[in-house]
């Protein structure tokens, strides 16, 4: 008898120990720059299959915005994302088209098809390493051409569908929205980019903060005599090429530095980005369901079945 009770005490210690080892690692960081190889191996090992990848542009903003806002906006909605869904952030890509901005000093465009092939190599790797559920972020326009093109060429290539976040389109969900209503200042990029370097860590005074915090006029951001062909030309046509041709046409008008609601802007638009992490969150479980059950679905041709006698 104490020998049965001996030998059931050495499986259960040997159950607790291997419990453990599967057990999910606590990761000192989301971002795989900054994680050792042997880290997200151990993220694989338990069972870790999310991975994020942020993009965006270096290009001109003016006075109050650095030149990497689109990218730290990007980058900031990935990594709320990853704490809370138990994902990983590869490192921002910044090699992407910055349409009209290319005018502006320390600015650098790249075409289109080579912004979305260096999208689909880096998302076509991680692949093949096993992370199942990939998911491109970007802030806003003009880098998510080059995103759009990226995701749907991997699914015609592979039959894998990669997920597309842009986080202009959440400041319009009625949650979102609802922390900066009636906000007096223009909400926008200024203050997106200012909260999306805290939460990465890397906060920065604002640029020239008596004058970020002047409200501005709703001026057109292109010459005068130009101005209103290119507002019609926008209504009709969602393209048209253009380029700016002084530093107040593009990202001067918004605002920083305004108390509201007894709340500092800043503090404001980084629940804005907060929430609208919450928003997207449970979409990442019908991913994980789509992605299941489209592997299950070979690519066939349709063959009509229904009301063939018509």
């Amino acid at each position: 008898m104490k020998s049965i009770k001996f030998l059931f005490s050495i499986a259960l210690l040997c159950c607790t120990f291997i419990g453990s080892a599967q057990k999910a690692p606590e990761l000192v960081t989301r971002r795989m720059d900054e994680m050792t190889s042997r880290e997200v191996e151990q993220y694989f090992q338990s069972g870790g299959d999310l991975v994020f990848i942020p993009f965006g542009n270096i290009s001109g903003h003016g006075a109050f915005i650095p030149l990497g806002m689109h990218t730290h906006w990007a980058n900031a909605l990935s990594v709320l994302l990853a704490e809370k869904a138990n994902g990983l952030v590869y490192p921002v890509v910044h090699t992407s088209y910055i349409g009209a901005t290319r005018t502006f000093r320390g600015a650098v465009s790249f075409p289109i098809n080579e912004q979305a092939a260096i999208l689909k190599r880096i998302a076509l790797t991680l692949l093949e390493q096993g992370f199942k559920r990939i998911v491109l972020v970007c802030g806003t326009t003009p880098e998510h051409t080059g995103g759009y093109v990226a995701a749907r060429e991997i699914f015609d290539e592979t039959e894998h569908p990669v997920w597309f976040i842009i986080g202009e389109n959440l400041l319009n969900v009625p949650e979102v929205r609802e922390i900066y209503r009636d906000y007096p200042g223009n909400f926008g990029e200024t203050l997106l980019c200012l909260a999306s370097l805290r939460i990465l860590g890397r906060e920065r005074p604002i640029p020239c903060p008596e004058w970020a915090k002047e409200l501005k006029g709703d001026d057109p951001d292109q010459p005068n005599e130009i101005a209103e062909d290119i507002k019609a030309l926008r209504r009709w046509g969602s393209t048209i090429g253009f380029r700016y041709f002084e530093e107040g046409q593009h990202g001067n008008h918004g605002t920083a530095g305004i108390i509201h609601n007894g709340e500092h802007d800043v503090d404001m638009a980084e629940r804005v980005l907060r929430k609208s992490a919450e928003v997207v969150l449970p979409a990442l479980d019908n991913l994980a369901h789509y992605v299941e059950w489209i592997g299950k679905q070979p690519f066939r041709y349709i063959v009509p079945t229904e009301r063939l006698e018509k």
